[in-house]
């Protein structure tokens, strides 16, 4: 069995604090090897031979595809050939996604609203072809922020990022390659989201929900779990701490003024929860932030 070398982020990011890295390269043969994080790669110009988990593709111009989490790939017999590569952490596009070690998990979470329109093909590890130009077209903007810096860029990163995502999952997966759920925007889970957004700060949430709208608890959970694959709870408790993030690093408030804004009026409890999620506590992410 050929042996497989695993890149970690830092090294390949070379260096930096950001939790992507977004290059333009002449892209030599590479031997095998896997990441610890997610690669975005567009073919730009040139040709090579592309083997990912032991599927051998010739790529040219315009091919595009995300590798995942440990999945490993190889490039040979290149000619003439370059890329975007755009390296990131699941953690860019929220903070609570620190531990998510697949292409679902991200998609799942992040993009929950979309992601359950779908079953079946993944968008991991699968060739695409931009068509269009569009994708090549917001890496290129990608790119512009990752190189200038300028003020917010961070946030322009990360809403890219996702629209890239989106983009991905609009216009490449197709209804040969997807099957999409008729009418989910307008169903309860997609009701249930919007809610939780508008009303994080609530206690009962989910029980509040189902009175306004005559459901039952239980038929409710059954059917966001089934379709989200976490619990209710979960979602909320991803939803707030993405909250409590934003009020870390883009406010002076206390931390628990942060807290009872975002729900949580029990601090031992809050603390308690965001350690699990962050490994510190919110005053050391709050230094480590700024």
């Amino acid at each position: 069995m050929e042996k497989k070398c695993i890149l970690h982020f830092d090294e390949a990011a070379q260096g930096g604090k950001d939790k992507i890295a977004v290059f333009l390269e002449r892209q030599r043969d590479m031997w095998v090897h896997a990441h610890s994080f997610f690669e975005l790669v567009y073919i730009t110009g040139g040709t090579a031979v592309h083997t990912l988990n032991g599927i051998t593709e010739n790529v040219k111009k315009g091919d595009f595809f995300l590798v995942d989490y440990g999945s490993a790939h190889s490039y040979t017999d290149s000619k003439d050939f370059s890329l975007i590569n755009c390296l990131f952490c699941p953690e860019i596009i929220d903070e609570t996604l620190i531990g998510c070690e697949s292409a679902e998990s991200l998609l799942q979470i992040c993009l929950v609203r979309y992601y359950r329109q779908y079953q079946g093909q993944s968008i991991a590890n699968h060739m695409f072809h931009d068509s269009d130009g569009i994708i090549e077209k917001l890496l290129m903007e990608l790119y512009k922020e990752f190189t200038e810096k300028k003020m917010g860029y961070e946030e322009i990163l990360r809403c890219k990022l996702l629209e890239i995502l989106i983009q991905i999952m609009r216009n490449n997966l197709t209804e040969n390659r997807m099957k999409f759920v008729k009418n989910t925007d307008k169903s309860v889970v997609g009701e249930l989201i919007a809610y939780t957004h508008m009303h994080y700060k609530e206690k009962a949430l989910l029980n509040r929900f189902c009175e306004e709208h005559h459901y039952s608890v239980p038929y409710i959970s059954r059917i966001f779990r089934q379709e989200t694959g976490m619990p209710a709870s979960e979602y909320l408790r991803r939803v707030r701490m993405q909250k409590v993030c934003d009020l870390l690093t883009g406010s002076d408030l206390q931390v628990q003024e942060i807290a009872r804004f975002c729900g949580y009026e029990d601090m031992a409890h809050f603390r308690r929860v965001f350690s699990e999620i962050f490994h510190m506590s919110p005053r050391e992410y709050r230094r480590y932030k700024k």
